[in-house]
């Protein structure tokens, strides 16, 4: 099994009255997939980083804007998600857990396809980087964003708010946690995560 550890930009409604809300209430529109593949011992194998061309909210947000510097012009550089979605399920290849810092990008994920009328089946419940780094550093049921797990572990990071660089950053905190305490919570999440899994197939 290979880890994916993803990060998401994305892009919102300029306005209430901007806001999709059919067939259902679409916050959130992806621009920006980052994500590192690693192995079980978290060896980085490749990295996978493209833009989105949105449909639904076409002109960015300014407050995205301010804080992934992502501009209307990236956007047109963009591909359609259909697309870039496809070489990213390739990219992941068959027997992959997802890691991210939160449940966010998951959900935003499985909401992009939905909207795009795809198959979102294939999208892993995520492994959640945001609560090993309590459980295995703060111990206080609390959850921290991933630039203040940066400035607690003294990690030179990269420029976050970019998906690929946070998706990285993830993957820094995470060694510098310690790899073997790292890897043995993963793999106990992944037998959790695959319990959930079959009991919710017997119900």
């Amino acid at each position: 099994m290979n880890y994916i550890i993803l990060d998401l930009e994305w892009n919102s409604a300029k306005g209430r009255t901007k806001l999709v809300r059919y067939p259902f209430k679409f916050t959130g529109e992806i621009i920006q997939i980052g994500a590192v593949k690693t192995d079980e011992s978290l060896n980085e194998i490749a990295r996978f980083n493209e833009m989105v061309k949105p449909v639904f909210y076409k002109n960015m947000n300014r407050d995205v804007t301010e804080i992934t510097s992502i501009t209307d012009e990236d956007l047109e550089k963009g591909e359609p998600f259909p697309e870039v979605i496809k070489r990213f399920k390739e990219w992941c290849g068959e027997d992959f857990a997802f890691i991210t810092w939160g449940t966010e990008d998951t959900r935003k994920l499985k909401d992009n396809l939905e909207i795009h009328n795809m198959d979102y089946s294939w999208v892993p419940e995520p492994i959640d980087a945001q609560i090993m780094f309590d459980e295995l550093v703060t111990m206080e049921d609390r959850n921290y964003s991933l630039s203040y797990a940066i400035w607690k572990m003294e990690i030179k990071a990269l420029v976050a708010h970019n998906a690929l660089n946070d998706a990285v950053n993830t993957l820094l905190v995470m060694k510098e946690i310690g790899l073997d305490d790292v890897i043995t919570w993963l793999k106990e999440e992944i037998e959790f995560l695959n319990e959930l899994e079959k009991e919710a197939e017997i119900q």
